[in-house]
């Protein structure tokens, strides 16, 4: 009997074991292709569709169908053999049992699969990562301005949220280390071998710490919530700067663009004309290919243009945080008012207004703080165990108190602090650097509104005006045979270098307008400085004497 019962058992397992690895590795495959990157998942589950599912469904169906039956003939050999051996009731029920839990097995295991293909499905007909849509798409034809672009930043942008996720981890860090060290309660017995002789205590035992340690703990951690707070403020101002330089960087693209396509319509009415001037025998053949020539140059800035456009489009939405944001129209702002720079005023007004420069000063106080700290390590902490108990030697009763202390001799923390001291020494130069580099970001912005601001007013008052006024005066001399064709292309390529040229110098003009206003930080998508300090104050506190 013991025989036929191993017999079932080794029976069973061959029965479940097939169904059960195959089932297995169909799960770890699953979990293997949804572990992939979001590229290789879209490329591998791209060419799925309903028929597709459905026949890997019944693929699999069969499959495990057919490992069951033959699981399920190997159990009926087995058990018919073992029948004409010692034929028992008992082996005729298990067989039939084994029957039954290999068809639920394999229905199981068919409705599992199913189940998982129309999950596969489900995944990837609702995976974000295959569509392109926000919920701040905009229409064709639509219009924006830098007030709705610097909001969406605002909302959008990843950098700030890991700022602000910083601040609330030092917060956390702030009310960790503040906190004093659990109790501990106890049970303690002695003697138990001799009866009559045994004592029996019950104790509670407590750290309190001196020094202040606690409270030096969170002044350090509070500086370092604070340069966080200034950090978010400084991450703010770099985005909102950055958006404005490439919101003027769109703007110039979008207007150039716009001048190459009204200079396209010159070329393209240019060689209409030179066409009918060849006709009436006053042009050759030279010039009509040179206005051809003109013209597909033309059009080739067009197209530069158009591409250079959807480039700073693109790099203004990746700095916003919607990528996927669609194409609108910029609405330029009002004309700058450009007037010369005091370059010293500007610098004291930097100074006393840049949350770099606040901080780094906040660096500088959780330093000090953390100098302070050190300094008062070396003080004991003192241990203090009270204990009640009773003595069955005696038959009376016992309180024990008992406090201990380290002894200073050894380890009196010289060492942190000689480090605390250093990096505060380190955070007060740094101030110093931060002051050196606004200088010197202040001399390149300044040089840069400067050369902007006269190319401005000079394109502005003189060139543009004559370039127009030449463009017009030479197509009506053409027109009435009064020029040559070289001199009126000449005339043609001097507009549209113009055009280009004052539209750079307005760019340039308005992204250092734009650096001054926010401060000279840049790097919107940078990311931010995190919190430098944890919680291991707290543990130098109990376990650092």
């Amino acid at each position: 009997m013991r025989h036929s019962s191993a017999a079932q058992l080794g029976l069973i397992l061959a029965v479940l074991a097939p169904v059960g690895c195959s089932s297995s590795r169909d799960h770890l495959q699953m979990i293997d292709n949804r572990e992939l990157p979001a590229q290789h998942q879209i490329a591998e589950l791209k060419p799925v569709n309903a028929e597709t599912v459905e026949s890997q469904a019944a693929t699999d169906s069969t499959e495990i169908a057919e490992v069951a039956t033959e699981s399920a003939a190997v159990a009926a050999t087995e058990v018919a053999m073992q029948k004409a051996v010692a034929p028992e009731s008992e082996e005729i029920v298990l067989a039939s049992v084994i029957e039954d839990q290999s068809e639920e097995i394999t229905k199981s295991d068919s409705q599992n699969v199913e189940l998982a293909l129309a999950e596969e499905t489900d995944a990837i007909s609702s995976d974000p990562s295959q569509t392109c849509l926000t919920e701040y798409s905009v229409g064709a034809g639509s219009k924006m301005t830098l007030n709705e672009l610097e909001n969406l930043a605002l909302e959008n942008n990843p950098t700030l949220k890991q700022a602000n996720a910083s601040i609330v981890r030092s917060q956390g860090f702030y009310d960790q280390v503040g906190r004093g060290a659990n109790p501990t309660i106890g049970y303690s017995g002695s003697q138990l071998a001799d009866e009559g002789t045994d004592q029996h205590v019950l104790f509670f035992e407590r750290e309190f710490v001196r020094g202040g340690k606690l409270q030096l703990n969170r002044d350090v951690l509070s500086h370092a919530t604070a340069a966080q707070q200034w950090e978010l403020e400084t991450q703010r101002m770099r985005v909102l700067t950055d958006v404005r330089v490439r919101y003027f960087a769109a703007i110039a693209a979008q207007q150039e663009l716009k001048a190459a396509t009204e200079f396209v319509e010159v070329t393209t009415k240019g060689v209409e004309i030179a066409q009918m001037r060849k006709e009436a025998l006053e042009d050759t053949q030279i010039d009509v290919l040179q206005s051809l020539t003109q013209d597909q140059e033309a059009k080739l800035v067009q197209q530069k243009a158009r591409i250079a456009y959807e480039a700073a489009w693109m790099e203004l939405t990746a700095l916003i945080g919607l990528p996927c944001l669609g194409e609108a129209e910029l609405l330029p702002p009002a004309n700058i008012s450009a007037h010369p720079l005091n370059e010293c005023s500007l610098y004291e007004m930097m100074l006393c207004n840049s949350p770099e420069m606040a901080t780094a000063k906040q660096r500088v106080a959780q330093a000090r703080a953390k100098l302070s700290r050190q300094e008062v390590q070396a003080i004991p902490n003192i241990t203090a165990q009270i204990g009640a108990g009773f003595d069955n030697a005696t038959d009376a009763g016992m309180l024990n108190l008992q406090l201990s202390a380290p002894l200073p001799i050894y380890n009196k923390n010289r060492g942190n602090i000689s480090a605390a001291y250093a990096e505060y020494c380190r955070a007060t130069n740094n101030v110093t650097r931060i002051r050196c580099d606004i200088k010197a970001r202040l001399a390149r912005v300044i040089q840069q509104y400067e050369s902007a601001r006269v190319t401005v007013d000079r394109y502005e008052n003189e060139i543009l005006p004559q370039t127009d006024e030449a463009l017009r005066l030479s197509n009506e001399a053409y027109d009435q045979g009064e020029l040559s064709f070289l001199q009126i292309l000449v005339i043609r390529k001097s507009y549209l270098d113009a055009r280009f040229k004052s539209i750079a110098a307005h760019k340039e003009l308005a992204q250092a307008q734009a650096k001054l206003d926010g401060l000279l930080l840049t790097g919107g998508l940078e990311e931010p400085q995190d919190v430098i300090e944890d919680d291991s104050l707290r543990g130098q506190t109990y376990s650092g004497q």
